[in-house]
């Protein structure tokens, strides 16, 4: 596996009860044991693909486990559905458990996640608790259940412009197409470490400005190598990126299911979940942070001098973290 040839990785497809196809990453170690061996399930978020996890990938295979990394509905090889109302987190949980039988993982996994990756991962863990072996959320803390269905403006209101403001552009008639025809640019203007991201980035106005040249365009990311830069940039232009954007008009539909499900919010606080909070950024802020604690009594956090993609600006930190983390705890059943 060379974090550099996406092509070293073992990718798959398999097609769930539903009828949706997922493409994943399947990558098994040497002294693998069918239903033995511990499984580390990786769930992306926005805009990002398995690929993210190219630097977690290997060591974690070398400690002796088998990691699964799906490609998330609405990116590169897995389906495109139209219909928001499959990208809410319960939903997408579902499919994850569907995609796991479909792979007989009966065993319970340890699943890693990021950014809306995160949010479908504390729905996996509610949804689906008895198959969850620990938690580890990366940037994004695990969300208070819906009140009622929120529209867009709602949702923005009730966390702050100052964090979801860039919701609106997300959210516009023109939004999609503005980013769809310069994909170089907006994934230069998220993927920057700490030193080179906009301050403001998440603020109301600040993105759409940057993918119209009113504010100076950034320089290529300084996350990537230009090879794993042009993969992401071709990846995306070819999938397209309105069918990721589905993770952010899906926010009216989440209640109902949440209702329909009628799950406890509370994870059991013998369920490990550790959290890799970033300083500079607005998700894991101090008061995100603790107001996550009321449903993940058990929550452990290690913050991070890093902007929001941690894994990629700390990829060593974050792979031994993690990964000695996760020893840890599956230590703790011997």
């Amino acid at each position: 596996m060379d974090p550099q040839n996406p092509a070293s990785f073992n990718l798959r497809k398999v097609k769930l009860p539903t009828g949706r196809t997922y493409e994943y990453c399947d990558q098994i170690p040497a002294s693998y044991e069918h239903g033995e061996t511990p499984i580390l399930f990786l769930i992306h978020g926005f805009p990002e693909l398995w690929y993210d996890w190219r630097h977690q990938i290997g060591p974690w295979v070398r400690r002796g486990w088998r990691v699964i990394a799906p490609s998330m509905l609405g990116y590169s090889g897995s389906d495109k559905p139209e219909d928001p109302a499959l990208y809410t987190a319960l939903s997408l949980a579902g499919d994850l458990a569907d995609l796991l039988d479909a792979l007989d993982v009966r065993k319970p996994v340890v699943v890693v996640a990021h950014d809306w990756g995160s949010t479908s991962a504390f729905a996996f863990a509610t949804r689906y608790t008895e198959r969850t072996k620990a938690l580890v959320s990366i940037s994004v803390p695990r969300q208070p259940p819906m009140p009622m269905s929120l529209t867009t403006d709602q949702m923005v209101a009730r966390v702050g412009p100052d964090r979801l403001g860039y919701w609106f552009f997300f959210c516009s008639e023109t939004g999609p197409t503005e980013i769809q025809s310069n994909i170089p640019r907006f994934i230069d203007m998220l993927y920057q470490s700490h030193r080179t991201v906009h301050p403001k980035l998440f603020a109301e106005g600040t993105m759409e400005k940057i993918m119209k040249g009113v504010i100076e365009a950034p320089d290529p990311s300084d996350l990537m190598s230009a090879k794993e830069r042009q993969f992401h940039i071709d990846t995306l232009e070819a999938g397209g990126i309105n069918r990721p954007l589905n993770y952010y008009r899906q926010t009216p539909h989440a209640f109902a299911i949440q209702e329909a499900l009628k799950l406890n919010p509370i994870l059991p606080n013998t369920l490990p979940v550790l959290l890799l909070a970033a300083d500079h950024e607005p998700f894991g802020s101090p008061d995100l942070v603790e107001r996550s604690r009321a449903f993940v009594p058990s929550l452990e956090v290690v913050r991070m001098d890093s902007a929001h993609f941690i894994m990629l600006e700390k990829r060593e930190e974050v792979t031994q973290i993690i990964g000695d983390w996760v020893e840890k705890k599956l230590k703790g059943d011997e």
